[in-house]
């Protein structure tokens, strides 16, 4: 690598199911630059954030304002509505 080559920062990574992925073009998992808050990283994906019921960083529950840290594996879940009124 030459000087002038910047090394790779390590980024996090967002994992996405179900809906969720319609947002990132079917992908279910998307790097990220660390440094940034979860609400941050999931506008910048142009996901509501509101529509995220659940943020997990490496399998333990955050809240949207953790700002991610290199090397995190965060998993968001969508909030579910429906069922039956009767």
């Amino acid at each position: 690598m030459s000087e002038h080559t910047p090394a790779l920062a390590r980024g996090a990574s967002v994992k996405l199911t179900g809906a969720l992925k319609n947002y990132t073009g079917g992908q279910a998992e998307v790097d990220v630059e660390a440094g940034r808050t979860v609400r941050e990283t999931v506008t910048a994906l142009g996901i509501p954030p509101a529509i995220v019921a659940l943020v997990l960083v490496n399998d333990v529950y955050k809240p949207k304002d953790y700002v991610l840290q290199e090397g995190d594996v965060v998993r968001l879940l969508m909030v579910v509505g429906g069922g039956s009124d009767r």
